[in-house]
């Protein structure tokens, strides 16, 4: 495959879905804001318009630990080149109160990071990267998220992503399961889908 018909398969990518514990998405992390400097916006509806900004990855409190018993509900970041002005929204809830709200509808030259990972029980939750836009900025991201993963020696297994020591664990029957923790094993990413 050419540079120019890999630039055209991920020229409208909108979500990479991964498998990773801290040990696999550490490098991934570092390798993706290499480039250029990025932040990561803590996402979420919150009561002040303040809310944890990261300039470096390693500022990210526990990556690859999931916050959440179900993957896409762990912490989720708003991820754009360092320089991007972010745009929040203000609402009043249902009862009167003000709330700010960062989304990725909002700001077109960002990604959403949901990092997941290790849930306490030991269930390793899928993460995601993903965007609503198509413009150059987001699909960067994207892109250079996905060379992160492939340098960093992830597997392509059936459209996931998983880093070295997900696969080990994928390989010694550990859970890995691609919705929550309470899913039945059904929705497990299973062994016989692995090469």
């Amino acid at each position: 495959m050419n540079n120019n018909s890999l630039d055209a398969d991920i020229s409208s990518m909108k979500r990479i879905f991964f498998f990773a514990t801290p040990i696999d998405i550490v490098p991934v992390l570092a390798r993706f804001e290499a480039a250029a400097p990025l932040k990561f916006v803590e996402m979420g509806v919150t009561t002040t318009p303040n809310r944890p900004i990261y300039l470096t990855s390693s500022e990210i409190p526990n990556p690859g630990i999931a916050t959440h018993e179900t993957g896409f509900m762990s912490r989720a970041y708003l991820v754009s080149l360092r320089d991007t002005k972010n745009s929040i929204n203000t609402f009043i809830d249902r009862n009167g109160e003000k709330r700010w709200s960062l989304q990725n509808s909002d700001n077109e030259d960002t990604v959403i990071l949901t990092i997941a990972g290790l849930w306490k029980t030991g269930t390793l939750l899928p993460g995601n990267i993903s965007t609503l836009h198509a413009n150059p900025t987001a699909q960067q991201l994207m892109k250079r998220f996905q060379s992160a993963l492939r340098r960093e020696g992830f597997s392509r297994i059936q459209g996931w992503w998983l880093g070295a020591e997900a696969l080990e664990r994928l390989k010694a029957g550990k859970r890995l399961t691609v919705t929550a923790e309470q899913s039945p094993p059904q929705f497990d990413f299973a062994l016989s889908t692995v090469d």
